[in-house]
């Protein structure tokens, strides 16, 4: 009887393959089924016993989450996202593998389906970033954060006042400062094309905190009141509410010292209507 002979080797990756005299199959990979070593082909994929158990676990625990994502509507979302990135990794810009929701849908459950909240990801950036928030959450677990808005007329102290009360681990929003830093203008003016830039960086960040617990404080500095933040975390955090008010003549002056120009007498008719019912007064000249 003729025997075929097949030899075991490994390339340079270290990857096992077979060899059936000059023929190379498949390379393989070393993986336990039913608790026994097995070879098998590199691209099986093998349900091990802690997947089963974790989905298992899942069925009967969230049994809405598991089903959303077994979903039709969700299939077709995850290629209608997948078509719109272009198959491209939203992080690394490698081939994408998977529909990652950027605020994860246990933390918000409404936005399950928003564009918005959904990134192609390949496998290996999808994993930094489970891990991260993973990271993230048990971190903030004993943590209580605090949501500070402070606003203002330009010039009148506001970023001031937030570095004077500023911990070491504190997140800052202020729209002007963000704004130079993208646009190199002086502070205080805007570039109109940036600024729908700048606004779907904040709708992010607002979606994005209701979640966070890691910050000792968020500071949003802003020249008038939004009602959005309040109805985005209202719910998650306590909310501090802080106008400084400084002379406007006092604050005019300040712009004229550092050669701001802008239109000052518009911004302060529409600070002076403006409903700052619920927020703290700090006096600043």
């Amino acid at each position: 009887m003729r025997v075929k002979r097949l030899y075991c080797n490994k390339d340079l990756y270290g990857h096992t393959y077979i060899r059936k005299g000059m023929s190379i199959l498949k390379p393989t990979k070393l993986t336990f089924i039913n608790g026994k070593p097995t070879l098998v082909s590199y691209d099986k994929i093998v349900r091990k016993d802690n997947d089963k158990a974790y989905n298992f676990h899942r069925n009967v625990e969230e049994n809405d989450y598991v089903k959303f994502y077994h979903s039709t509507e969700w299939k077709h979302k995850r290629q209608e996202i997948l078509e719109r990135d272009y198959g491209l990794c939203q992080r690394c810009g490698m081939d994408a593998e998977l529909v990652d929701h950027i605020i994860p849908s246990k933390d918000d459950w409404i936005d399950r389906l928003n564009n918005d909240n959904l990134q192609s990801l390949c496998r290996g950036c999808h994993k930094i970033k489970t891990k991260r928030e993973w990271m993230k959450h048990h971190k903030g677990l004993e943590r209580y954060m605090n949501i500070n808005i402070v606003c203002g007329l330009p010039a009148s102290g506001k970023t001031t006042y937030v570095k004077q009360h500023m911990t070491e681990h504190d997140l800052i929003y202020d729209y002007d400062e963000l704004m130079q830093a993208l646009t190199g203008l002086p502070l205080h003016q805007t570039n109109y094309d940036v600024h729908d830039y700048v606004s779907l960086f904040f709708d992010q960040m607002l979606r994005k905190l209701k979640a966070e617990q890691t910050f000792n404080n968020v500071w949003i500095i802003k020249t008038l009141p939004d009602k959005r933040i309040d109805t985005l975390l209202s719910n998650y955090h306590r909310i501090n509410h802080i106008v400084i008010m400084t002379d406007p003549n006092v604050c005019e002056e300040r712009l004229r010292e550092r050669k701001e120009r802008i239109s000052f007498q518009k911004i302060l008719n529409g600070f002076k209507t403006a409903d700052f019912t619920g927020y703290r007064v700090v006096k600043n000249g």
